[in-house]
């Protein structure tokens, strides 16, 4: 789906290209080999979807938040945002929030991409903060609603 016309709660993936917001995080203590800024998941850890200024992103809080906790979710062993309706890119309330790239699990992702355990160490080694990495979802068909190319 456009995520320009995507909307929260739809369970649909997002199609775009989008800057990351800096960052990688997990369960674990940082993996050797990563070159992004490395947060930890804590008791504390929420991805808040509340229409604050806060939208769309992790906050660490005592006091449960509208939107996800991220503690003990077996998915988040490692992930990160795609940076999809987040900043550093262009929020708009209602395009739903936390679409991240995570560890595969059982089920659907509720609009998330999820890969191997092992790519996603792999792709901690290679984004570089340097390069300004970019999260593309979409295919690389030509002429079709979802291609990267229309982005």
């Amino acid at each position: 789906m456009d995520g320009t016309q995507r909307v929260a709660g739809s369970r649909t993936t997002p199609t775009g290209i989008w800057l990351l917001p800096g960052y990688v995080f997990g369960t674990h203590a940082r993996p050797a080999g990563t070159k992004m800024a490395y947060r930890r998941i804590t008791r504390r850890s929420y991805w808040t979807d509340e229409w604050t200024a806060r939208y769309n992103t992790w906050v660490e809080t005592s006091t449960p938040v509208p939107g996800e906790h991220l503690y003990g979710i077996r998915s988040y062993e490692y992930a990160l945002s795609t940076g999809y309706n987040a900043l550093p890119n262009e929020q708009v309330m209602g395009r739903g929030a936390a679409i991240f790239l995570h560890v595969n699990h059982t089920g659907y992702t509720a609009g998330c991409v999820s890969v191997s355990r092992t790519a996603m160490r792999r792709i901690f080694r290679l984004l570089d903060p340097r390069k300004h990495p970019r999260f593309a979802i979409g295919t690389t068909e030509r002429g079709t609603p979802t291609s990267i190319y229309s982005y």
